[in-house]
């Protein structure tokens, strides 16, 4: 016999005995409590074979204690037991081994509710259909919802979910992958997960198969680079007069500007931060002359774009109270529009 798959173990009536050995038990009907059989059993955590036979032979051998002339020879009894050929893992109908991505950490970081991946794991066999699953890897980010076709499931527990195509109404449910609200994902990422499905502790047939497990890969996209779109320039005019800033009746360049976009976002926000609005302003410039357009959002800045080509300069306002010998320090922020969608548009 294979000893890693089965043991003989010593009963009293429907309990096992006290004594354990296997030699010289009392096999009588009328003995009482003294008679004591075999049973055939499988160890613990027996690795058997999916559709094998595990052929067992017991022999029964007459004590040395029996010495009457009609004792018998040992005898020999065979026994075979069949395991079963588990039943295969099937897709259910909304099974999504294919994710939406990739995706802009851009958006996952400013979405107020959670994201769909795409991905979805709704498979069962025929040997169980009530069907456990745990997620694990990278997971900080993302969460499993159980679904009942389009909706999210009440209940929403991640066990005993009947996934069944055949079920009846409502009852064959499934799980969906979703990044959460405000996902804190980095440009470039590749999150690595698994989902390991494993059958109900309620499913007893012989064909239950082994668990399944899935990996699933995220990809948050690369941002395409901010780039100079031509008119951008990093150098003053300076130093500046603070008697002619103050005696000029309209603004005065500074002779910086920001001319920037990525080939994933040409329309940008732009805004002074932490900057003296009393001293400086932007303005949306087109070519070389004020654009009609004085909005500092949504501005196309793109060196191909022709007419629709805008960039801001800063300038000092008319009047400026500047103070001699100081220096102003003045920060833009150049964020991409709402519009852009890609998933590689930058960051701020």
């Amino acid at each position: 016999s294979p000893p890693s798959y089965v043991e003989l173990v010593r009963y009293q009536g429907s309990s096992a005995s006290a004594s354990t050995g296997l030699s010289n038990i009392t096999m009588d009907s009328g003995a009482g409590t003294n008679n004591h059989h075999v049973r055939l059993f499988f160890k613990a955590s027996a690795g058997v074979t999916a559709g094998s036979t595990v052929s067992v032979t017991v022999v029964a051998t007459p004590n040395s204690s029996c010495t009457a002339a009609a004792t018998p020879a040992p005898l020999t009894v065979a026994w075979n037991m069949t395991i079963a050929e588990t039943s295969g893992w099937v897709n259910q109908g909304s099974d999504v081994a294919a994710s939406n991505g990739p995706y802009s950490a851009l958006t996952l970081t400013t979405a107020t509710s959670r994201t769909d991946t795409g991905l979805a794991f709704h498979r069962s066999a025929l040997g169980c259909r009530q069907i456990d699953v745990a997620l694990s890897g990278e997971t900080s980010q993302v969460e499993l919802i159980r679904y009942a076709g389009g909706s999210a499931a009440t209940p929403s527990s991640l066990s005993n979910i009947t996934m069944h195509s055949g079920a009846a109404a409502g009852h064959d449910h499934h799980v969906k992958l979703f990044l959460k609200a405000r996902a804190a994902v980095t440009q470039g990422d590749v999150l690595d997960l698994t989902i390991v499905a494993t059958p109900n502790s309620s499913c007893t047939d012989a064909r239950t198969p082994a668990p399944l497990t899935v990996s699933w890969n995220l990809t948050i996209a690369t941002a395409a680079a901010w780039t100079n779109q031509g008119s951008d320039d990093a150098v003053s005019d300076g130093p500046f007069s603070p008697l002619v800033l103050a005696g000029a009746g309209s603004r005065s360049a500074t002779g910086l500007a920001f001319h920037q976009s990525s080939t994933a976002c040409r329309q940008i926000d732009v805004a002074l931060v932490n900057s003296p609005q009393s001293y400086v302003e932007l303005v949306r410039y087109q070519g070389s002359s004020a654009s009609t357009s004085t909005d500092l959002s949504n501005i196309t800045m793109d060196s191909g774009a022709g007419t629709n080509n805008h960039h801001v300069r800063l300038f000092f306002k008319a009047n400026a109270g500047v103070t001699a010998g100081s220096t102003v320090n003045v920060t833009l922020v150049a964020t991409p529009n709402s519009s852009c969608t890609a998933a590689a548009t930058p960051a701020p």
